[in-house]
């Protein structure tokens, strides 16, 4: 089996670039596949559930009242979901992202790029079950699947597991609901959903069936590592493609009829150009491990190992480059990281301060407004920072020479 994998491996490399979807890496890694981008059900901090003092909590009071109580996870029986949910991977394995933006309220042009690549090298899925909860907003549903997928060349099929918020429009019909478009509310409802026990077993089941092939199979985890690192090349590269074809458009010169006449003073004599404003200086970008991950001393999987850094551990980043990996400084030299591990931070160079606040009880400080946004770190009680907005319910704080949103409800101001 091991010869047999390799000559596949060295088959598929020697002739093409791949990218397979986010949900595929996530089932090569033996986590939950949400497709819908929902979070993970804890944190990594052992004392935190999902509010934000770290304080422990294992009551339905933390959920939203909608789901509080369990509503067992059922098989589909409705024809009409049923056909969406299948036209939906029949075009994805086909890479036709046509019928996907007809199926989704917005499809994001990286997301169509990934697709695009991905179907080169997906056969088929097999062995499509659907199981359904009922959704926060009338008529929607929360939609689990199990699949099997097989990519070409390959007779392994791969285990997966997604989850769908599937909605009607204004006409009835039913679409996906992309998670960029996800309120608070919406988010919080599918975490809630994500901790049910039947999920959790449904979601194990994927993790059971994968864990059998990988011990039928050890040759598969290096094989899939291998293609994931292409994926990054070859979506890296069409985005700086996109990108370049945009600036170019931009740059259009300015033709002589069609220029704007010189400004003169009183007299008629041409004014001197007014001097340029300095930009301030942007400041260091920083940005957080979502994982345990290996520091390379160049841009290779097959370059010396520096080190790691933990999840959660925050970075100085000196570059993002188009080929999928972060140069970073590590114990005060260069390193690099594929970049689909790291979260980049928003820098606070520059950023207008309107006061302080101060915090009553030890609280997350977290990447963006929201409880299921990533953990920058946590803001001790008595401690202060300052105050740049105040948003519907949060603060928005320096922190670390970075953005961070704190609970209004644990600072002082």
């Amino acid at each position: 089996m091991k010869e047999k994998g390799s000559a596949i491996l060295e088959y598929i490399l020697s002739h093409c670039k791949i990218i397979f979807p986010i949900a595929l890496i996530a089932v090569v890694a033996c986590t939950v596949i949400f497709a819908l981008g929902a979070r993970k059900g804890t944190e990594e901090a052992p004392q935190e559930i999902s509010g934000e003092p770290l304080v422990e909590s294992s009551s339905n009071e933390d959920l939203p009242s909608a789901v509080a109580e369990d509503v067992p996870l059922k098989p589909n029986e409705d024809g009409e979901l049923y056909t969406l949910v299948a036209t939906y991977y029949n075009a994805t394995a086909l890479g036709d992202t046509e019928t996907l933006r007809g199926l989704y309220d917005v499809l994001p042009e990286n997301s169509v790029i990934k697709i695009e690549e991905t179907s080169k090298y997906i056969d088929y899925y097999s062995a499509i079950e659907i199981y359904t909860k009922d959704g926060p907003e009338e008529g929607s549903s929360i939609v689990c699947v199990f699949y099997r997928l097989l990519f070409v060349n390959h007779e392994e099929e791969f285990p997966g597991y997604e989850t769908l918020y599937v909605c009607r429009d204004e006409q009835g019909g039913l679409y996906i609901k992309n998670e960029v478009s996800f309120t608070e509310e919406e988010n919080n409802y599918i975490q809630a959903i994500a901790k049910q026990n039947d999920v959790v077993e449904f979601n194990n089941r994927v993790n059971t069936e994968y864990n059998d092939l990988l011990m039928g199979n050890p040759e598969l985890l290096r094989y899939l590592e291998e293609l994931n690192n292409h994926i990054n090349v070859a979506v890296g590269e069409r985005v700086a493609q996109q990108e370049a074809a945009a600036g170019s458009a931009q740059d259009v010169p300015v033709e002589p009829g069609n220029q704007e006449p010189p400004v003169t003073d009183s007299e008629g004599t041409p004014e001197p150009p007014a001097e340029p404003v300095p930009e301030e200086p942007a400041g260091p970008q920083y940005a957080t491990a979502t994982t345990t991950v290996n520091v390379r001393s160049s841009d290779s999987e097959q370059a010396d190992k520096l080190g790691k850094i933990a999840g959660g551990d925050t970075v100085q980043v000196q570059e993002v480059r188009v080929n999928g990996w972060t140069k970073i400084i590590y114990d005060g030299k260069d390193g690099y990281v594929k970049s689909e591990y790291l979260q980049m931070q928003e820098s606070a160079a520059g950023a207008e301060v309107i006061g302080t606040v101060t915090a009553s009880t030890n609280i997350n400080v977290r990447s963006a407004a929201s409880e299921t946004a990533d953990r920058l770190g946590v803001l001790a009680g008595g401690e202060s920072v300052e105050l740049l907005e105040n948003l519907d319910g949060w603060c928005k704080v320096k922190y670390n020479n970075q953005i961070g949103y704190v609970k209004a409800d644990y600072v002082q101001q």
